[in-house]
């Protein structure tokens, strides 16, 4: 716990970070949302605690070819990112269920799993989509470098690690399911299928971990000479690219988007430090890649 004072007193930006998410998620949403934003930052400080008590102190740093001619190329690629993430949104809400490799996949899986038919091919073209228009380019952009899968950061280690978040994942998840049902405070997104769901979790959750932890962090820690300020740059990123969800998807107006990026009571800005830290001490992308497939099927890492 230390250490963590420490390290947020030495990093004015992540304190101010920190300060301003929860100042905005009492303006956008009073009390109620506040007490699940300090929930989260507690969550979030526990969470820290599991990895650094799980990993080794290291200076291990990845090595950068040429870190701002290649951040200009991620910058290309983010809004390229950004882009296809407002097209995939609109097009699950206004398109997809009048698709015709929709209906057929629909189709082929309802006598298999009924009732969930139509989870299970959404979840199956969200997936196949991200591998064609965002994980294949991003890997093409990693070998037009000269970067080899581990420099890019498929290190196998930490799989302890990795289990236990996933472990506890589950738990904290089974018991927001219980108290959503004992006093509908929260909500649960269970799924019927969790097998399934993982495996097609890890070609949603590969593109985005692959950028922006294997790829966008070290390059802005190369730059900045902080990782923690690395690490808030590329979370408040991570977090924009909810914005078009946060307008097609859930009706959100722009100022209300625009100021859920820093916002503790929405889950991709807690979820952009916690597995952007766990990729600084893990340098791998593995166990964040798991992770969040996890979280996008049946765990939860916060509120």
């Amino acid at each position: 716990m230390l250490h963590f004072y420490k390290r947020l007193r030495e990093t004015p930006l992540l304190l101010g970070y920190i300060i301003v998410e929860l100042a905005v998620t009492f303006g956008l949403d009073g009390f109620w949302r506040l007490s699940i934003g300090l929930i989260n930052l507690f969550l979030l400080l526990i969470w820290a605690l599991i990895i650094r008590i799980m990993t080794a102190d290291s200076s291990e740093t990845v090595k950068i070819n040429n870190p701002k001619l290649e951040l200009c190329v991620g910058v290309v690629f983010l809004i390229y990112f950004y882009i296809i993430r407002t097209l995939l949104d609109f097009y699950r809400k206004y398109i997809f269920y009048d698709n015709r490799v929709a209906v057929f996949i629909e189709s082929f899986l309802q006598n298999i799993f009924p009732g969930d038919s139509g989870y299970i091919t959404n979840s199956i073209m969200n997936a196949g989509i991200n591998t064609i228009v965002m994980t294949v380019p991003l890997l093409l952009i990693y070998k037009f470098m000269g970067y080899k899968y581990i420099k890019m950061g498929f290190r196998d280690r930490y799989w302890k690690l990795t289990f236990v978040l996933l472990g506890v994942s589950f738990l904290l998840n089974d018991l927001a399911y219980r108290i959503h049902h004992a006093i509908g405070f929260f909500e649960y997104e269970g799924f019927v299928v969790p097998f399934i769901s993982f495996i097609i979790g890890l070609f949603i959750s590969l593109p985005i971990e692959l950028f922006f932890r294997g790829f966008l962090l070290p390059r802005l820690e190369v730059l900045v000479k902080n990782p923690l300020n690395a690490l808030v740059i590329s979370s408040i990123i991570f977090s924009v690219g909810y914005i078009p969800f946060w307008q097609i998807q859930q009706s959100y107006g722009l100022l209300r988007a625009l100021l859920s990026v820093f916002s503790f009571g929405r889950q991709p800005t807690p979820t952009g430090l916690i597995w952007g830290y766990l990729y600084l001490r893990t340098r791998s992308v593995i166990p964040c890649i798991m992770w969040h497939a996890w979280a996008l099927t049946f765990g939860r890492i916060f509120l």
